[in-house]
Protein backbone atom coordinates (compact mmCIF):
# COMPACT_ATOMS: atom_id res chain seq x y z
CA UNK A 1 0.00 0.00 0.00
CA UNK A 2 1.00 3.43 -0.65
CA UNK A 3 1.34 6.28 2.20
CA UNK A 4 -1.62 7.62 1.11
CA UNK A 5 -3.68 4.40 2.25
CA UNK A 6 -1.82 4.31 5.54
CA UNK A 7 -2.64 8.18 6.04
CA UNK A 8 -6.47 7.76 5.31
CA UNK A 9 -6.96 4.54 7.33
CA UNK A 10 -5.79 7.36 10.42
CA UNK A 11 -7.77 9.93 8.91
CA UNK A 12 -10.63 7.29 9.09
CA UNK A 13 -9.81 6.63 12.92
CA UNK A 14 -9.64 10.28 13.45
CA UNK A 15 -12.79 10.58 11.70
CA UNK A 16 -14.89 8.01 13.62
CA UNK A 17 -14.08 9.78 16.60
CA UNK A 18 -15.36 12.99 15.61
CA UNK A 19 -11.78 14.94 14.80
CA UNK A 20 -11.62 16.89 11.57
CA UNK A 21 -8.01 16.76 9.89
CA UNK A 22 -6.62 19.46 8.10
CA UNK A 23 -4.05 19.70 5.80
CA UNK A 24 -1.91 22.64 5.38
CA UNK A 25 1.59 24.20 4.64
CA UNK A 26 1.13 25.96 7.64
CA UNK A 27 -0.26 23.61 9.77
CA UNK A 28 1.10 23.16 12.82
CA UNK A 29 1.35 19.51 13.81
CA UNK A 30 -1.37 19.56 16.86
CA UNK A 31 -4.44 18.27 17.81
CA UNK A 32 -6.89 20.67 20.00
CA UNK A 33 -8.85 17.83 21.67
CA UNK A 34 -11.68 20.84 23.06
CA UNK A 35 -12.39 21.65 18.98
CA UNK A 36 -11.23 18.30 17.56
CA UNK A 37 -9.29 19.38 15.18
CA UNK A 38 -5.97 17.58 13.70
CA UNK A 39 -3.37 20.31 11.79
CA UNK A 40 -0.74 18.27 10.25
CA UNK A 41 1.87 20.33 8.16
CA UNK A 42 2.10 19.37 4.73
CA UNK A 43 5.46 20.25 3.66
CA UNK A 44 6.93 17.59 5.73
CA UNK A 45 7.53 13.83 3.60
CA UNK A 46 4.13 12.22 3.53
CA UNK A 47 5.72 9.79 5.70
CA UNK A 48 6.62 11.78 8.84
CA UNK A 49 3.04 13.36 8.02
CA UNK A 50 1.91 10.08 8.84
CA UNK A 51 3.85 9.77 11.52
CA UNK A 52 2.92 12.97 13.25
CA UNK A 53 -0.89 12.14 12.78
CA UNK A 54 -0.30 8.82 14.87
CA UNK A 55 1.54 11.02 17.52
CA UNK A 56 -1.54 13.32 17.56
CA UNK A 57 -4.23 9.94 17.38
CA UNK A 58 -2.03 9.58 20.54
CA UNK A 59 -2.65 12.17 22.65
CA UNK A 60 -6.22 11.40 21.94
CA UNK A 61 -5.15 7.88 23.34
CA UNK A 62 -3.61 9.92 26.68
CA UNK A 63 -7.07 11.99 26.67
CA UNK A 64 -9.16 8.66 27.16
CA UNK A 65 -6.74 6.59 28.63
CA UNK A 66 -6.53 5.71 32.75
CA UNK A 67 -6.93 8.60 35.03
CA UNK A 68 -3.18 8.73 36.04
CA UNK A 69 -2.13 9.28 32.45
CA UNK A 70 -5.13 11.27 31.38
CA UNK A 71 -4.43 13.26 34.92
CA UNK A 72 -1.58 15.23 33.11
CA UNK A 73 -4.05 17.49 31.94
CA UNK A 74 -5.24 18.45 36.21
CA UNK A 75 -1.28 19.35 36.14
CA UNK A 76 -1.00 21.45 33.28
CA UNK A 77 -4.03 23.23 33.54
CA UNK A 78 -3.39 23.74 37.45
CA UNK A 79 0.35 25.09 36.90
CA UNK A 80 1.56 27.79 34.84
CA UNK A 81 3.44 27.21 31.41
CA UNK A 82 6.75 28.38 32.87
CA UNK A 83 6.58 25.64 35.91
CA UNK A 84 8.62 23.04 36.21
CA UNK A 85 6.14 20.79 37.08
CA UNK A 86 4.34 21.76 33.87
CA UNK A 87 7.19 21.34 31.44
CA UNK A 88 7.82 18.11 33.09
CA UNK A 89 4.17 16.75 32.37
CA UNK A 90 4.18 18.61 28.91
CA UNK A 91 7.34 16.03 28.04
CA UNK A 92 5.96 13.25 29.60
CA UNK A 93 2.52 13.40 27.47
CA UNK A 94 4.54 14.12 24.08
CA UNK A 95 6.72 10.59 24.88
CA UNK A 96 3.10 8.97 26.12
CA UNK A 97 1.64 10.30 23.02
CA UNK A 98 4.55 8.89 20.58
CA UNK A 99 4.63 5.80 22.36
CA UNK A 100 0.39 5.47 21.75
CA UNK A 101 0.93 6.46 18.11
CA UNK A 102 3.22 3.45 17.57
CA UNK A 103 0.85 1.12 19.32
CA UNK A 104 -2.18 2.35 16.99
CA UNK A 105 0.04 2.26 13.79
CA UNK A 106 0.19 -1.53 14.79
CA UNK A 107 -3.69 -2.33 15.74
CA UNK A 108 -4.44 -0.41 12.37
CA UNK A 109 -1.72 -2.47 10.16
CA UNK A 110 0.49 0.15 9.28
CA UNK A 111 3.54 -0.40 9.14
CA UNK A 112 6.45 1.92 10.42
CA UNK A 113 10.16 2.35 9.22
CA UNK A 114 11.61 2.43 12.83
CA UNK A 115 14.76 4.15 11.92
CA UNK A 116 12.14 6.85 10.81
CA UNK A 117 10.10 7.03 13.18
CA UNK A 118 13.59 7.14 15.80
CA UNK A 119 14.50 10.05 13.93
CA UNK A 120 10.75 11.75 13.81
CA UNK A 121 10.14 11.02 17.62
CA UNK A 122 13.87 12.67 18.27
CA UNK A 123 13.50 15.50 16.38
CA UNK A 124 10.05 16.43 18.26
CA UNK A 125 11.25 15.58 21.75
CA UNK A 126 14.58 17.41 21.10
CA UNK A 127 12.48 20.73 21.27
CA UNK A 128 10.60 20.31 24.02
CA UNK A 129 13.65 18.58 26.13
CA UNK A 130 15.24 22.01 24.85
CA UNK A 131 11.89 24.29 25.84
CA UNK A 132 11.50 22.34 28.99
CA UNK A 133 15.44 23.22 30.49
CA UNK A 134 14.89 26.35 29.02
CA UNK A 135 17.67 26.38 26.32
CA UNK A 136 18.89 28.88 24.77
CA UNK A 137 18.96 26.92 21.27
CA UNK A 138 15.08 26.83 21.87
Amino acid sequence: MLLDTYIGLVFEWLDKRGYYVEFSTSGDDSVDRLNKIVSINTTRSLETQLHVMLHECGHVLVAESDPIVSGIDEVLTKYSEKSKIHKTFTVIEEVEAWKRGLKLASRLGVPINKEKWNKDVARALYKYMLWATGAKNY
